[in-house]
């Protein structure tokens, strides 16, 4: 039995999708989660349906009020439910919006033994470009999985791009043709591992987004995420888009990174990596940043020489300018040689700091 995982942030267009694909694929059986609205609170609702119809509808209790866990505890049973029926070849798992698909494929696999053949997700080309460099919250937006829920849209929707083998991209035809090409060169730059299949109207070329056996259920999330910031670092500027590279084997000075933090997010849909700071040498902290918002955190210690690495994705980046003010944010060999004299910004955020940085 072949499992999709199918996400993205629109559920009307999820559902278009699902429809289509359990009519043009016969032996093909559809689990379709939902939360909707209630007076007492939200109640999480899962589908089961196939050509025929609606076989099975079930209510479900969130578990801890965190809906990424509700359905990473149902979906183990859920699947089991549709294997021992013997009825369906295949399964296209279909998620809520506010949920991303790459945990939930570790999650089945580890835990469960069930191996994920496909991940897909659902992309709407006329909004693709707003919801990546956006800042709205998802709880602005009535979307988010739990109380503390603080993810942008601009996360969820680059994240669902990153965790993806395929991208289901619909309504081309209603852009143009020159805003299509565009569209497809930021997916190439956001997605190099994914291979795009345009859906046109009644849903034809939906056959080509599940079961194509591209999912690596033995890979590491982290390993994944190190492979396609490679890739996208070899993308070609096209189309307006641009991936910039930048590195240093010297540390960042924390008091003008801090005062950058701001422009480094500018005109940046998507950037990731790490950094060296002077004043924290014995770690690296992640650098993550989805359209207006930007996370430094996650510190780790050294697998190999310190030093800063990114890579930084945009619509009309200007390459030259977003280099030259990463560079300016570096310690200079004066500063070291003379310690750390600056006030420390992000002591609330990381913690005390540490000693200078050694070179």
């Amino acid at each position: 039995m072949q499992l999709t995982l199918l996400a993205g942030s629109a559920p009307s267009l999820r559902d278009v999708l699902v429809r289509c694909l359990v009519l043009r694929r016969p032996g093909l059986v559809a689990v379709v989660y939902d939360l909707e609205p209630r007076t007492g609170g939200p109640v999480l609702v899962r589908r089961l349906h196939d050509a025929s119809g609606l076989i099975q509808r079930v209510e479900l209790t969130l578990t801890g009020c965190c809906l990424a866990c509700s359905v990473e505890q149902d979906s183990a049973s859920a699947l089991g439910f549709v294997d021992r029926a013997q009825r369906w070849r295949e399964v296209v798992l279909a998620l809520p919006a506010a949920v991303e698909p790459g945990h939930l494929a570790w999650v089945l696999s580890e835990r469960h033994g069930v191996l994920v053949d496909t991940v897909t997700t659902v992309v709407d080309a006329v909004l693709l470009r707003q919801l990546v460099e956006g800042d709205d919250l998802l709880a602005e937006r009535g979307m988010a999985a739990a109380e503390g829920d603080r993810r942008s849209t601009a996360e969820l929707v680059v994240r669902q791009l990153e965790e993806a083998d395929v991208l289901a991209v619909v309504d081309l035809q209603r852009v143009g043709t020159s805003k299509a090409r565009a569209v497809g060169a930021l997916l190439s730059h956001l997605a190099p591992l994914a291979i795009q299949v345009p859906i046109a109207p009644g849903g034809v070329g939906c056959e080509a987004v599940v079961s194509t056996g591209r999912h690596d259920s033995a890979g590491r999330p982290r390993d994944r995420e190190h492979l396609a910031m490679l890739a996208a670092g070899l993308c070609p500027p096209t189309c307006g888009v641009t991936t910039v590279v930048w590195s240093s084997d010297g540390p960042m000075h924390s008091a003008r990174l801090h005062a950058a933090l701001a422009d480094l997010v500018v005109g940046v849909a998507r950037s990731r990596g790490h950094v060296w700071l002077a004043d924290r040498p014995r770690v690296r902290f992640r650098w993550e940043s989805a359209g207006g918002s930007l996370s430094l955190g996650e510190p780790s210690e050294w697998e190999a020489v310190p030093g800063c690495a990114l890579v930084l994705t945009g619509v009309g980046l200007e390459a030259a300018s977003l280099v030259t003010r990463l560079d300016a944010c570096l310690a200079t060999d004066d500063e070291l040689a003379a310690g750390v004299t600056w006030p420390d910004p992000f002591g609330e955020a990381l913690g005390p700091s540490g000693r200078p940085a050694d070179r």
